[in-house]
């Protein structure tokens, strides 16, 4: 399904890397996006798929995830507006790394090569800030997976509610976008330990769980528990 006008200039407008451009160069990127629906639990691409395209998260949330030769699932992040993937298969056109699962329903921009290619030629500094949009998201992945390393295992359920909170517009009301169950893989806890840290951040009147909503009651306590983590490192 292709999205109207207005809904093109939303997508991009939400992506830091297209943010430098130029009103022509605008209205180009939006005649050669490409934006299509997707229900809860389709695949956008499959690891090892070959494309040459990048994707942009509009609407909703995309889980990335890779599986080992035993089957497992290893989740590698979650997706948001503004969020992008498939950078490998738009520069070298590399099989995809892993699969894009749509956790909501979401709508997904995406770009090929050939139209990528053809929007540098009208703006070179777009690489440049591609660049810059990929060292960044290399960098705070390290950091991500650097910081839970060293955290407990409260500490790092505060950290992924309060990710969740920054990227829902700073709602202390959390509609979980994700099963509980991805949430514990991508913190390499189980599921049962996650009901039961969440219960007991309950008690403690940190926060309140309602079904898959999570309402944060002392959003700056949480922050102090990241923080101490930080302060012992």
């Amino acid at each position: 399904m292709i999205c109207t006008h207005e809904a093109k200039d939303a997508c991009f407008s939400k992506v830091s890397l297209f943010q430098h451009l130029d009103p022509s160069e605008a209205a180009l990127l939006i005649s050669l996006l490409h934006t299509r629906k997707y229900n809860k639990g389709e695949v956008v691409v499959h690891e090892g798929e070959r494309s040459d395209t990048l994707y942009v998260v509009h609407q909703g949330c995309v889980k990335l995830s890779i599986y080992n030769e035993n089957g497992k699932e290893h989740i590698i992040r979650f997706l948001f507006p503004g969020d992008f993937f498939g950078q490998d298969s738009l520069l070298h056109q590399k099989p995809h790394a892993a699969n894009a699962e749509v956790l909501e329903p979401s709508a997904i921009c995406s770009i090929s090569k050939h139209d990528f290619d053809q929007l540098l030629e009208h703006d070179p500094k777009l690489a440049y800030h591609f660049l810059l949009a990929i060292t960044k998201l290399l960098r705070e992945t390290d950091e991500w997976n650097s910081s839970l390393s060293a955290m407990t295992t409260e500490q790092k359920i505060a950290k992924l509610l309060l990710y969740f909170h920054t990227r829902n517009h700073a709602k202390h009301e959390i509609r979980l976008p994700v099963f509980k169950k991805d949430m514990a893989l991508l913190l390499g806890i189980t599921p049962e330990t996650l009901s039961r840290k969440l219960a007991m951040m309950q008690t403690q009147g940190l926060l309140q769980v309602t079904g898959n909503c999570i309402l944060i009651l002392q959003l700056e306590q949480l922050r102090e528990k990241i923080e101490s983590s930080a302060r012992s490192q």
